[in-house]
């Protein structure tokens, strides 16, 4: 087995709940999530300058999962789902969010990131971000007005840089 297969199967070991997790949170969709995860996984393991370890290969497995799920589509069945019983619960306004609509949105709430952060992660325009987290933000505040979501937080707030520092393997 070959140095990179080894660090991949630690990798996988060790943190495949997480990562399948995260891109879950990403996509609120287990197919599309599996995908992004294994476009993530040829993205980071494809190439010259594979992480050595585990402890590399997370965050830039994070970030490659961002990249894809900005990039993933949910196929016809999954996008046309519709409740048909009284009005939507909050899970599944996200749930209708298309998939970039819904990462942007994580990125920028789960992940506390910054337009530029978000850009800087997953390679989208500026303009891009701003009328995708436009768009998600009216959506959920018309059907949700006591989440108090406003589309100047979702552009101005957040961090422009996401520093971690890893401690024994943990985040």
């Amino acid at each position: 087995m070959s140095h990179w297969e080894k660090v991949l199967d630690a990798t996988m070991q060790a943190r495949a709940a997480d990562l399948f997790a995260y891109a879950h949170t990403l996509t609120g969709d287990d197919a599309i999530a599996a995908r992004v995860v294994e476009d993530a996984l040829a993205a980071v393991f494809g190439r010259r300058g594979y992480p050595r370890t585990v402890d590399e290969a997370y965050p830039a497995l994070e970030h490659a999962i961002r990249r894809a799920a900005v990039r993933a589509h949910a196929s016809p069945a999954v996008a046309g789902t519709v409740e048909a019983d009284g009005p939507p619960s909050l899970p599944e306004d996200l749930h209708h969010l298309p998939t970039r609509e819904r990462a942007l949105l994580a990125m920028r709430y789960v992940d506390g990131l910054a337009v530029p952060a978000i850009g800087e992660e997953t390679g989208l325009h500026r303009s891009a971000i701003e009328e995708a987290l436009t768009h998600a933000v009216q959506a959920l505040a018309l059907s949700h007005p006591d989440l108090r979501l406003s589309v100047e937080d979702a552009l101005e707030g957040g961090s422009v840089a996401q520093d971690e520092v890893t401690i024994g393997g943990e985040r």
